[in-house]
């Protein structure tokens, strides 16, 4: 094929259209690229600079950038469609909602005869890359061309929005609209261009809870383009990576942000957080689930409501296919009593969670961390293939063997806070240091070279990298006694060069290019939203206004199964705490076996058995205290991310944890401590029995779970729901008279003990008489009635109300408790 280009085209422009792939072979394969390929010998007057061709499975995406005064005369794009259309096989079937389908021949484009943006035709950028070549600005933004006019990318589509064959298009605009994913249910998304100007972002540190808080900067004046590709934010540790990272995926308060950050130009949605992904640091799936069951899970939450069973689990297959994950589809995660997968296939797991919705841009917080050389590089080649398919992938990273650094697409290298190179991978990095007197040795990795050079272990100048290169590193004569140097003035050395690289950076070409592409943008996005927001506008507050994909029930639902198949696999939360009920009661029952009804005995081992029975139902529940504590950083993700609301996440616990997991054991095994202390053996003594020990059990459990749902850490949970259910114990009524405390004995009232050892006694002794069975001599003892004990103890009988007030006041208890739980959860600050 001749790859010279037609009059009035670029060069760069029409080796995009001849292109058989990312690299320079120069060959199309497909009838599609064949037909664009031969729109060469059409007189246009569009300068064509670029043209994408994606494979979906009803879906052809044809993106062009150009002039503006080209763009602007859409008739002349017409001509465009029209010729692909009579090029192109004809579909051969329609759908049922009359949108057509692709032909097998149209369906049969793939990778040979696309142009993926982002992707370069070589290792290293060369005047054939995409978006290689002439002028500065294509330099840097790389797949979106910049022309005078500000506007990157349109769309090759008639006035009617069809293209060749039939098929839909997509659109996005840097300046004149929003990009939406027009994704198909099994197609992939587009990835965004997420653009930055001037972003700021500062916290306020307490050294101790009562001092002033200290206002620390993290961030100062970062500005940037982060395009389809595989985008790396690299720096030392503290340097603000994660936090950069945070700022544009929207998940920080945005109090503590100045700047700017656009979408595709225009501002992100209230809801960007659930239309994007964000794969954090630390692993959150559920560990006893299998890898299909937590990716379904997401597909059922995230997916449209609309969408089938079927569609989901195909949704989900392919997921499973594109991230590797088909030999432990079935296998567990793991936990630290159930032996699961490995660390590598636990954070592709994470990231199917995210891949669901097919975002435009996925996040993602140091996905290496803690895992091993080469499992890290499956992990970071992963993420390639996604960006490979047109995503756009920002993440953090540390410090990077090379294989891993060689994958990256683009490279954001940070220090103290600010930027010090922004542009493409590869060498381009490395030759823009040479040009300051930075020279990296032969033999050393650009991450460890860029760590040296800022933390000041690396000499300036090329008499100082030539000196490195001729070096030997095994001739003991060419190096020098290791000094220690002075702490404080390695650090002052380190934050000079750190400096000195900042203000280079500053006043470097490409620095002032970037930022001229993101002030045109900005402009762009200034006169959009001046003039009304045009169709971009519509449909960002089409997405603002449903929070949820899935309505309240469909949530319910399947949190609902989730949190059971939790606790179900969970022996812990499970086979345990059956075990402890039955223990407990088989004890118990020994220990006040055959109560009888003697003066001596019968009245004091019955209120020991009632507090005792009482102190085991509140104090059980002291596992409930890491409920929230434990699924804090899975909660937090999900429902920030737009998995489910708060109110469906703390209804699914109590309806799959509390209720079950802290009743039934209840209503199973305390029946056996009822029958062999021979308590009184009538039905409605018995079922009163029941039902005062179940709400005592939930109204303890109700206590455990707002401290759970207040505090982050189990230690301090554990302290407080000690003190919490010892201040009960004490105002209980059976330690002490309640008449005895005086002004304190409203503090009863507080008390699920009171209430459950009230409820108990009243319920027992009420109609009962106790008598004498060992007489003794000169003393004349007399029987004493149930009502005689209960007034010893100052507790109310007289009336039904006295005995039914009891379980009211732990059912109020458990009802003020939870709702305040329910309150701390939805304060839990959603931001990191």
């Amino acid at each position: 094929m001749d790859a010279t280009p037609p009059s009035g085209r670029s060069s760069v422009g029409y080796r995009s259209l001849t292109s058989a792939g990312p690299g320079d072979s120069g060959e199309c394969q497909s009838p599609t690229a064949a037909a664009v390929s031969n729109y060469g010998s059409l007189e246009s007057a569009n300068r064509v600079s670029l043209v994408s061709f994606s494979k979906e499975e009803d879906a052809v995406d044809i993106g062009v950038a150009g002039d503006s005064s080209a763009l602007a005369n859409r008739a002349s794009l017409t001509s465009v469609g029209q010729y692909l259309r009579d090029q192109l096989p004809k579909p051969a079937a329609r759908r049922t909602d009359n949108r057509p389908l692709l032909s097998e021949s149209q369906a049969s484009l793939g990778a040979a005869s696309r142009v993926l943006l982002g992707e370069r035709s070589g290792a290293d950028d060369g005047p054939n890359s995409v978006g290689g070549g002439n002028g500065a600005n294509r330099d840097v933004l790389g797949d979106h061309v910049i022309g005078d006019g500000g506007c990157y990318s349109r769309d090759l589509a008639s006035s009617t929005g069809e293209l060749a064959g039939g098929a839909y298009y997509r659109r996005s605009s840097c300046s004149g609209g929003s990009a939406y994913s027009g994704r198909s249910r099994a197609g992939s998304a587009r990835g965004s261009v997420i653009s930055f100007r001037d972003v700021g972002y500062e916290v306020s540190v307490k050294r101790f809870p009562w001092s002033r808080p200290v206002r620390k900067v993290v961030l100062t004046d970062v500005s940037g383009l982060m395009r389809p590709g595989l985008n790396a934010i690299m720096g030392p540790t503290g340097c603000g990576k994660t936090s950069l990272l945070d700022v544009l995926a929207c998940r920080k308060d945005p109090r503590c942000v100045t700047g700017r950050v656009l979408i595709d130009g225009q501002s992100p949605p209230d809801n960007f957080k659930r239309v994007s992904g964000y794969v954090v640091q630390d692993d959150i799936v559920m560990g006893t689930l299998t890898v299909r069951e937590n990716l379904y899970f997401s597909a059922s939450v995230r997916l449209p409501g609309n969408w089938t069973r079927e569609e989901r689990m195909q949704k989900v297959e392919a997921v499973i296919a594109e991230l590797g994950l088909a030999k432990v589809a079935d296998s567990k995660i793991g936990t630290e009593l159930i032996r699961g997968v490995s660390g590598g296939e636990r954070k592709r797991t994470n990231i199917g969670m995210e891949l669901i919705t097919d975002p435009s841009v996925l996040f993602l917080d140091e996905p290496t961390t803690g895992l091993d050389a080469f499992t890290a590089g499956s992990v970071i080649r992963t993420m390639r293939s996604l960006a490979n398919r047109g995503r756009t992938v920002v993440f953090s990273i540390h410090q990077p063997k090379y294989s891993i650094y060689r994958l990256f697409s683009y490279l954001t290298l940070l220090v103290n806070g600010e930027v010090i190179y922004h542009g493409r991978a590869g060498s381009a990095p490395l030759k823009y240091f040479k040009d300051l007197g930075y020279i990296c040795d032969t033999h050393n990795s650009p991450p460890d070279f860029f760590m040296d050079m800022v933390h000041g272990e690396l000499p300036a100048g090329a008499a100082g990298g030539q000196a490195l290169d001729q070096a030997d590193p095994l001739d003991d004569e060419d190096v020098e006694p290791a000094v220690e140097p002075d702490q404080d003035a390695q650090k002052d050395q380190s934050n000079a060069i750190a400096q000195h690289l900042v203000n280079e950076w500053r006043r470097s070409q490409l620095a002032r290019s970037i930022e001229r592409s993101v002030e045109e943008i900005c402009q762009g996005a200034a006169q959009i939203n001046n003039g009304g927001g045009g169709s971009g506008s519509v449909q960002t507050r089409q997405l603002s206004r449903r929070a949820y994909p899935t309505g309240f029930g469909n949530q319910l639902l399947h949190v609902s199964w989730r949190t059971w198949l939790n606790l179900f696999r969970n022996p812990q939360s499970s086979v345990i705490q059956l075990i402890v009920y039955l223990f407990f009661g088989l004890s118990i029952g020994t220990v006040f076996f055959g109560l009888d009804t003697s003066l001596e005995s019968g009245i004091q081992n019955r209120q020991g058995l009632f507090f005792f029975l009482t102190l085991q139902m509140v104090f059980v529940n002291l596992s409930a205290v890491e409920v929230f504590i434990k699924e804090r950083a899975v909660f937090i993700h999900e429902n920030s991310s737009g998995f489910y609301s708060v109110l469906v996440y703390f209804l699914a616990k109590i309806l799959c944890d509390m209720l079950p997991i802290k009743t039934l054991p209840v209503l199973l095994f305390m029946p056996i401590i009822y029958f062999m202390a021979q308590l009184r053996l009538e039905a409605g003594a018995f079922l009163f029995y029941q039902l005062n020990l179940v709400l005592a059990t939930c109204a303890a459990c109700g206590v455990a779970f707002f401290v759970s749902a207040s505090v982050s850490v189990f230690g301090i949970a554990n302290i407080l729901i000690s003190i919490m259910y010892v201040f009960m114990m004490v105002f209980g009524g059976f330690l002490i008279n309640i008449a005895s405390v005086g002004w304190l004995s409203w503090c009863r009232y507080l008390s699920v003990f009171y209430y459950a050892y009230a409820g108990l006694s009243v319920n027992e002794f009420s109609g009962m008489r106790f008598c004498p069975t060992r007489p003794e001599p000169n003393v004349t003892r007399t029987c004493k009635d149930g009502s005689t004990v209960l007034n010893d103890q100052q507790i109310p009988h007289s009336t039904p109300w006295n005995l039914w007030s009891n379980e009211l006041g732990m059912f109020c208890i458990m009802l003020v408790f939870l709702l305040l739980c329910y309150v701390q959860l939805c304060r839990i600050n959603k931001y990191k």
